[in-house]
């Protein structure tokens, strides 16, 4: 039977997908975390008759008592899963360690390491500021620093994954997605897209966001790259990835109702009426008479799970999405500051990934309330119930994923 494998980190696991990416840009194919009898290498990377069983270490600082005993651990792991594996061409080990702000006498004593205890051992020394030291057959194509690069050739960064998830990156997959994702559920334009021009256009974005989102998209193995349209690979794969770096949750403002009114419905009417003021306000002559324009709201959380048809959470004040701080658009909602031991009736958040909040989100009966992706990432992490409540819309996400897999 195989050895369980340890879960990765998700700093490890973020550069193992790097650089793979960086490999296939090269031309290589790449298969994350290989079972080759009872060693697991983090890679196997192949091109022609030449391929790679690959160990990858990182470490948090670039010295030299960190960044020896993981090499050779990396030295060890490559070495038994290249031996282990029964296919062919048969694979030669691969160590590769990583870490940011590598001075090149650490780069070198670590050459200098392999070299003397594993010269049968190709290595590979990353520094997560750009610069890449790659020592083996077919490998030397991979070194490279940011100031060397060949014209016409990118070698993409060993942590794109860190920036994957940006805002506009956030709405870019959305829109992607929507047409796998019912209307009343997901604002967003439903259009195949055949390229990233088109994504550009129907998302509303310069062409260089969208270049980017692509291309970390492709360099992380979530584009389905044979596909003549733009077609997303891994789609449940890559919504869990984001839900594990979306665990920090937006400022949260404890407010409480000015004046007490009718219950429960007091929100779905402040909000209402907040938003048809919004709209009006929108008119060109209407915002350079009032300056700033009033920032943008939507229901989130519980509410909104409420609101789409999914809510069964009670006794949780419910969560509005408010798109900066602003006084007046708080006194419009009738909304004042709660303090210590007053009663909370609704929390205020303010969101870091504005966009792709706002634009996305749903109006029902005349309130907007955010997407269903976007709920269920919000309460996945919530201490009320907010895993039953993610469980519940994750039925309704897996059949999107599976439709946007085709």
């Amino acid at each position: 039977m195989a050895r369980m494998q340890p879960k990765p980190s998700l700093h490890q696991e973020l550069l193992e997908q790097a650089v793979g990416g960086a490999f296939r840009h090269a031309g290589w194919k790449a298969v994350s975390r290989p079972r080759i009898e009872d060693v697991r290498p983090d890679l196997l990377v192949r091109r022609g008759d030449r391929q790679y069983a690959v160990a990858i270490k990182s470490s948090s600082a670039p010295r030299r008592d960190r960044l020896v005993p993981l090499l050779a651990q990396a030295i060890l792991e490559a070495r038994a899963g290249a031996s282990n594996a029964d296919v062919s061409p048969r694979p030669q080990p691969l160590a590769i360690v990583g870490a940011r702000g590598l001075s090149g006498s650490l780069v070198g004593d670590l050459r200098s390491f392999a070299a003397r205890v594993a010269p049968d051992v190709s290595i590979g020394i990353i520094d997560l500021d750009g610069s890449r030291h790659f020592v083996g057959p077919d490998l030397e194509e991979l070194t490279s620093s940011a100031a060397r690069l060949p014209r016409g050739i990118w070698l993409p960064p060993l942590a794109p994954q860190l920036h994957l998830f940006s805002d506009l990156n956030r709405w870019m997959l959305k829109v992607v997605l929507a047409p796998a994702i019912p209307e009343h559920l997901l604002n967003a334009p439903r259009e195949r897209l055949a390229n990233v021009s088109e994504l550009a256009r129907v998302a509303g974005v310069s062409p260089m966001s969208a270049f980017r989102c692509v291309r970390l998209l492709k360099d992380a193995g979530f584009m389905d790259e044979p596909s003549p349209m733009l077609r997303l690979a891994r789609v449940e794969a890559l919504q869990d990835r984001r839900r594990a770096e979306s665990h920090k949750p937006d400022p949260e403002l404890p407010k409480h109702w000015i004046i007490p009114g009718n219950g429960d419905s007091q929100l779905s009417e402040a909000v209402r009426a907040y938003s048809m003021n919004w709209e009006s306000a929108q008119s060109p002559v209407r915002s350079r008479q009032a300056g700033r324009p009033l920032p943008r709201v939507c229901l989130g959380l519980f509410a909104a799970a409420d609101a789409l048809g999914f809510g069964f959470v009670q006794g949780v004040a419910p969560h509005l999405y408010l798109e900066r701080p602003d006084p007046l658009a708080l006194e419009r909602l009738g909304l004042a500051p709660a303090r210590p031991g007053q009663r909370i009736d609704v929390f205020i958040r303010i969101p870091a990934f504005r966009e792709s909040i706002f634009r996305a989100a749903v109006q029902r009966d005349g309130i907007p309330v955010c997407d269903v992706i976007q709920v269920w990432l919000d309460v996945a992490e919530h201490p009320s119930r907010g895993a039953s409540q993610a469980k519940e819309l994750r039925r309704v996400l897996d059949a999107a994923w599976k439709r946007a897999s085709g």
